[in-house]
């Protein structure tokens, strides 16, 4: 099996889970500022992140999974770090995303936008109650280049973007780990993921 290779993940969390939770035979970690992407690969996950791990000058396995026209997903600070490292604005800070100072979710309405990848993958479409627990975020306006945004929170906070023309650029917001606890449907983007790589 080729391997899918875990990016931002200095705690090991994300090789864990990969490997341990959903039987994936090759993880590889990959530096993105000293590794070249491996021959093999068939996907690249950036997970998580501080958001000093991407800089646009240390770039390399991620153009050259672009390049190839390889699965990606980036998954809440990955998210973010994507972003960057294409040429857009880092995230800033959107207290009102985070939990509140007793531990409640706060709920956005949040728009999944019709046709998208990332739509079509969830099944479905139109503005929906989402949970959000995150203190960054990046604005429809301090997205890269050639990125659009798939799922935008009513304060135009994107939580979700794609590349258009690459079959499988995606990022997401959300932990694509802990999708059970968001809406019925937003599991399906990390398992889309792992089918194009693993090719089952």
């Amino acid at each position: 099996m080729k391997p899918i290779l875990a990016v931002a993940a200095p705690d090991e969390f994300a090789l864990d889970r990969v490997s341990g939770d959903y039987g994936v035979d090759e993880v590889s970690p990959v530096n993105v500022a000293d590794d070249a992407l491996p021959r093999n690969a068939a996907g690249l996950l950036i997970y998580a992140g501080d958001g000093s791990l991407f800089d646009r000058d240390a770039t390399e396995p991620l153009r050259e999974a672009i390049d190839a026209g390889i699965p990606v997903l980036a998954s809440s600070g990955g998210m973010h770090e994507l972003n960057v490292a294409l040429g857009g604005d880092v995230a800033k800070e959107v207290l009102e995303h985070g939990a509140s100072a007793d531990g409640a979710i706060n709920r956005k309405s949040v728009f999944l936008a019709p046709g998208a990848k990332v739509s079509s993958t969830i099944g479905g479409s139109g503005w929906l109650g989402f949970p959000c627990n995150h203190q960054k975020g990046i604005s429809q306006g301090g997205l890269a280049p050639g990125l659009m945004a798939s799922a935008m929170a009513d304060d135009r906070i994107v939580e979700a973007f794609e590349m258009p023309g690459h079959r499988w650029v995606i990022g997401v917001q959300w932990d694509v780990f802990s999708a059970k606890r968001l809406p019925r449907g937003f599991d399906g983007i990390w398992l889309a993921f792992l089918e194009r790589v693993t090719g089952a």
